[in-house]
């Protein structure tokens, strides 16, 4: 059991130490003396029961009882900071920073544009942007650990008491592209469809994605398998692949929308499947004015990046 007595600085304390070469380099990095920090760890070891660290020649070292601590303590610290700067924004009249979690092509398009035009605007809001996947990033808007998801739509597998806990909306909605090297024979063509991809490498993403499960459904309509003898862990993994001439890939086209795969191309894949992009955040914790405004700007990219694609195509 967790003694009542554990505080969050007893969190620093040990996170700073597990990053420290030595007690003496943690305790310079706090700003305390050694003393204290021995007297820090000691009590919490008393008060969680656990053996956090073991003195191996002279030098102390983490337990695994200590590695499997440390995301915990880790979550506890940041939640401490974000309360920090929180306090510190307030005495200003407003929340001065904005924590931002991203699952998919929206990192590479519709973010990017969004923060241009809200740190233009507002240049003293800082802002923090997470990578992970839709399921986690759900997880993390339900538990207040973000201010905004931006990702994908979930499909299945997911938590309902999760989704009562956020709030979920369409940023923008896009048509699936196949992503090709500029030079191959299919390049050539105004459309991709199934049939043209049967003797090809397809590059896809994993089977808990919503793009490829619909890509798989397009494919399973069309008599044609869809196998992928090499999956990246997202969409920039497989559009590097693609660049490399390793395969083709099937992709939510705001991946290409910044223009940042050079000798990569895109044609529509046919029949035409809608891909939506998504916009998550709390419903018990009221966005703050700075993230409402961060939330104007996300629909505005969005909304922008989208008409853009339609009229390429």
């Amino acid at each position: 059991m967790l003694g009542t007595a554990v505080t969050t600085r007893h969190f620093e304390i040990f996170l700073t130490m597990i990053l420290s070469r030595n007690m003496s380099e943690a305790a310079d990095k706090l700003g305390i003396s050694m003393a204290a920090v021995s007297k820090s760890l000691k009590g919490l070891e008393r008060e969680t029961g656990l053996k956090l660290f073991r003195n191996a020649n002279g030098r102390l070292t983490a337990t695994a009882e200590a590695e499997r601590l440390l995301p915990f303590a880790q979550r506890a610290v940041d939640h401490l900071d974000r309360a920090r700067h929180a306090a510190q924004s307030l005495r200003g009249g407003d929340i001065g920073q904005i924590v931002v979690g991203t699952a998919g092509p929206a990192l590479v398009s519709v973010l990017p544009v969004a923060i241009e035009d809200f740190h233009r605007r507002w240049p003293d809001v800082r802002i923090e942007i997470g990578i992970d996947t839709t399921h986690h990033l759900l997880d993390k808007v339900a538990a207040n650990e973000v201010d905004i998801g931006v990702g994908t739509p979930i499909v299945k597998n997911i938590d309902a008491r999760v989704m009562q806990l956020c709030t979920t909306r369409d940023l923008c909605e896009t048509a699936l592209v196949a992503v090709l090297p500029r030079r191959h024979l299919l390049a050539r063509q105004n459309t991709i469809r199934a049939k043209d991809l049967a003797d090809q490498s397809l590059i896809g993403l994993a089977e808990t994605s919503a793009t490829t499960q619909l890509i798989a459904a397009a494919f399973q309509q069309a008599g044609i398998p869809y196998t992928t003898p090499i999956v990246a862990a997202n969409a920039v993994g497989v559009c590097c692949l693609v660049q490399q001439n390793v395969g083709i890939g099937l992709m939510n086209p705001l991946m290409l929308a910044q223009e940042i795969f050079p000798g990569v191309v895109a044609r529509p894949f046919r029949p035409r499947i809608v891909l939506r992009t998504c916009l998550y955040y709390s419903k018990v914790h009221a966005p703050t004015p700075a993230t409402m405004r961060f939330i104007d700007c996300l629909d505005r990219a969005a909304k922008s990046l989208a008409a853009r694609l339609r009229s390429q195509t």
